[in-house]
């Protein structure tokens, strides 16, 4: 759990909350959000959507869907919205709709440096789930909650731009970082409500140490875990740097988590957040030695 704000914190929280927070404009109508919670929406009306979001959201979504991750070699291309939804499922695309807009919503280098470690964080949690056997609906809300852990940044970093901007006028709170890490998670909880989002959200994001079941890491533990990994990387060379094998040109090996994990930046648009260090399995070095 996180530490229990003081009554001065509770104040700063309510003031984030009441100048962004209640006013928080998306840019795009909040009825689609209604759609995507409805698991009778026929077709046209998810179809519909694509005219509602921004061209950037609608491609990102393409791209991900599309990614050898979610199935593109087993189940081919896909070309509409409709199409992605029913790939990545409802609640995956209302989410991501979500936080792809709130990342966009300040072009500060700051918040797209939490945008990336946000989606590496996604991504290793997915991948520590699945090697460790969890159920693939596990797995789906660790990536979930990955991508969602540090929305409170971008919540306090839209307040203390909107400070800038205002200050001589509205009165706004000084913020320190030790306010920043402290309570960064209140805040998300708050737009967890706001867009009445899944509640296992707010029992993953909540997490400030390694937490277990009785005979494995617990959700929160697996996400906990990633992001720890992402932010030590993202501390030593300001972005994800992995080792791993690569698929290669002679069809010696045509699938590898680092593929994977590269064509997700790619999807997204965060390659350059993304350095892979790459290795051969002895396989490969058999080969290349025959070869040579």
């Amino acid at each position: 759990m996180n530490p229990v704000p003081d009554e001065s914190s509770l104040k700063i929280i309510a003031d984030i909350e009441e100048k962004i927070i209640e006013g928080l404009d998306l840019g795009f109508d909040p009825q689609i959000l209604k759609v995507l919670d409805d698991m009778e929406a026929d077709k046209r009306e998810i179809e519909a959507i694509k005219e509602k979001i921004s061209e950037a959201t609608l491609i990102r979504l393409l791209g991900i869907a599309n990614s050898v991750y979610y199935g593109k070699l087993r189940k081919g291309n896909i070309s509409t919205f409709g199409e992605a939804v029913l790939r990545l499922g409802m609640e995956h695309t209302k989410i991501f709709i979500i936080l792809h807009t709130l990342f966009n919503l300040t072009r500060d280098k700051e918040v797209e440096v939490i945008a990336a470690r946000s989606f590496a964080t996604s991504i290793l949690g997915g991948i520590l789930a699945k090697t460790l056997g969890f159920s693939n609906e596990d797995v789906k809300k660790i990536e979930l909650a990955g991508l969602f852990l540090e929305i409170g940044k971008i919540i306090i970093l839209l307040y203390q731009k909107k400070g800038e901007r205002e200050g001589k006028e509205k009165e706004f709170y000084e913020l320190d970082k030790t306010f920043l890490e402290l309570y960064h998670s209140f805040l998300a909880l708050k737009i967890i409500l706001k867009f009445e989002l899944p509640e296992f959200l707010r029992e993953i994001i909540d997490i400030t140490f390694l937490t277990f079941k009785a005979n494995s890491f617990s959700l929160s533990g697996i996400v906990y875990l990633a992001y720890c990994v992402v932010v030590d990387s993202f501390r030593k060379f300001n972005k994800l740097v992995i080792q791993s094998p690569m698929p290669d040109k002679d069809g010696i090996l045509t699938w590898s988590y680092g593929a994977m994990i590269e064509e997700q930046f790619r999807a997204v648009g965060m390659g350059s957040y993304l350095e892979i260090k790459e290795v051969q399995t002895p396989l490969q070095k058999r080969f290349q030695e025959k070869e040579s």
